[in-house]
């Protein structure tokens, strides 16, 4: 099973990441990583979200069958897909785009600061 982890962390956690992997041969498992909440909001809304679902659970297709489903214009489906596309969350398939992960997990932590 091929998970993704969409997170907010600083760079320091990110970059300590990379050096256990780098010094242990290790895999860290795989993460899209934004610096703030906003940001991750910004780049994965409601709707690229709901597009995210429809497409893991119907496989690959065209844009056009995928806006159908989600009775969206197409215009704006093949934005949203350039999106997450840029982010890693979907990729090019010989049937159009397909979602390369059985389990997308994501992690919004808010804790006050000491």
């Amino acid at each position: 099973m091929r998970k993704v982890v969409i997170q907010v962390e600083d760079l320091e956690k990110g970059l300590n990441r990379f050096k256990t992997a780098w010094e242990t041969g290790e895999p860290q498992g795989e993460f899209v990583t934004f610096d703030s909440v906003e940001v991750l909001l910004k780049t994965i809304t409601t709707k690229r979200w709901e597009l995210l679902r429809v497409l893991q659970k119907n496989g690959p297709m065209g844009i056009r069958p995928l806006a159908r489903l989600l009775g969206r214009d197409v215009k704006n489906v093949h934005s949203d897909i350039q999106a997450l596309k840029e982010i890693g969350l979907i990729k090019d398939h010989e049937n159009g785009v397909w979602v390369p992960f059985d389990q997308i997990e994501s992690h919004i932590v808010l804790a006050s600061v000491a």
